[in-house]
């Protein structure tokens, strides 16, 4: 079976595609700069010269794992999302499998987060976030607003607010290097989500304070 990449010049293989992403530490750990092609034949086991065969440059090859790792969470994420259940039980869901993900694919989201500039640059990788992460959460939150089970106001912002806790979890976990399973931060993670920060006890102090009860 041959993998299509926009990111290479020629269709790549699966066992070549399989052994490029032992070049997402390199980058992870050097950088896109600093990093030569010689560096990631000697990660990946791939010679330099079918390295360059196959991708124009080491951009390209960043590109190619990112791109990877998107559709790779696409489908992962899609198949979540498709589940039964409430808007409130699939958003939440969807919250732990991404954290999972980003668990399972350490290498490639610290790359993300290194070269994030680089990365937020490319419209196709801009694309990806979109189509893999945002789309299936805002539908889970319209969801959620239709069947009663959550209450947003605004989807849009909603689903940023989402994404970005989960983003950042994952970043925090990654780069200081903590210890256990993503999917273990879920639940805490899910019941800020849902719950807010300040939740009942919040709205009721705001409201005692706002009319001056005690």
């Amino acid at each position: 079976m041959i993998k299509h990449s926009t990111n290479a010049i020629r269709p790549l293989p699966d066992e070549l595609a399989d052994r490029i992403d032992l070049a997402a530490p390199v980058f992870a750990d050097n950088g896109l700069d600093a990093t030569r092609i010689d560096d990631l034949a000697k990660a990946t086991g791939i010679p330099r010269a079918t390295l360059y065969y196959y991708f124009p440059g080491k951009e390209h090859i960043l590109a190619h794992l990112l791109s990877r790792t998107l559709r790779q969470m696409t489908a992962t994420l899609s198949d979540v999302a498709a589940e039964p259940g409430t808007g409130r039980e699939r958003l939440a869901r969807l919250v732990r499998a991404h954290l999972v993900f980003i668990g399972e694919h350490g290498p490639t989201y610290r790359l993300l987060f290194a070269e994030l500039g680089r990365a937020a640059s490319l419209v196709d990788i801009a694309a990806g976030v979109d189509l893999a992460i945002l789309s299936p959460i805002r539908q889970a939150l319209r969801d959620g607003n239709n069947d009663g089970s959550l209450r947003v106001d605004d989807v849009s912002a909603a689903s940023s607010v989402v994404y970005g806790t989960v983003l950042v979890t994952g970043m925090q976990h990654l780069l200081l290097g903590n210890k256990g399973d993503l999917g273990d931060r879920a639940e805490a993670v899910s019941k800020v989500i849902l719950h807010g920060i300040g939740g009942q006890r919040g709205l009721r102090q705001s409201r005692r304070t706002t009319t001056g009860g005690t």
